[in-house]
């Protein structure tokens, strides 16, 4: 379970709103923006921290936030498979979130980790404001493009069964003729047929 503060909430404080630009201001996508700016960022966002594994994006569902990672990792899944991990000052989130799109990849914190959320209409806002923040994310959607794995499990071969039984030659020859007419590999075709025909006649 992940413990949260914003801008608004009572005990937010001008100190720990600063501590968030502190962080953000050691990142190198953040390089550009001001004192201002980087407070402002932290003003609008969700602090959130959590002490376990955490899921902050589900794969092909409706986008209605990003984050930004100030602590900790996060690991991408497409489906099950993991195809990346992104360390502190990454943007996550904002490519579906521009987009409009369903989210690509499901990503999840490992361990402990703090984020910031900003809100669609937020981020909508700052974009406008903060010209830099407009960079960051057209130069972070970039990289992160739908993630497509490199080398994709091959489909496993079908089991087939040895054949240890005596069939027609006459039999044998008159399928081939029948599976070359029909364009058919010949040897799958052969040993398919066969091991219905050895099972059917108790082989």
């Amino acid at each position: 379970m992940a413990a949260s503060r914003h801008a608004n909430d009572a005990n937010v404080t001008p100190s720990s709103v600063e501590a968030d630009a502190d962080q953000l201001r050691k990142f190198s996508a953040f390089d550009n923006f001001s004192d201002a700016e980087l407070r402002q960022l932290a003003e609008a966002a969700h602090h959130h921290s959590t002490s376990a594994s955490w899921p902050l994006v589900y794969e092909k569902t409706p986008s209605d936030a990003c984050f930004i990672l100030l602590s900790g990792e996060v690991g991408v899944y497409s489906g099950r498979d993991r195809v990346a991990t992104l360390g502190p000052g990454e943007v996550i989130g904002e490519s579906a979130l521009l987009r409009g799109q369903l989210r690509s990849a499901t990503v999840t914190t490992t361990g402990p980790a703090e984020v910031l959320r900003i809100e669609q209409d937020d981020l909508t806002r700052l974009l406008d404001e903060i010209p830099a923040l407009r960079a960051t994310i057209h130069s972070t959607v970039e990289r992160h493009a739908p993630v497509v794995l490199d080398n994709p499990p091959a489909e496993a071969e079908p089991q087939r069964a040895k054949l240890n039984v005596a069939v027609p030659t006459q039999l044998i020859d008159r399928f081939e003729s029948t599976a070359q007419t029909a364009g058919v590999d010949i040897a799958t075709a052969l040993e398919d047929a066969l091991t219905k025909w050895a099972e059917a006649n108790g082989g």
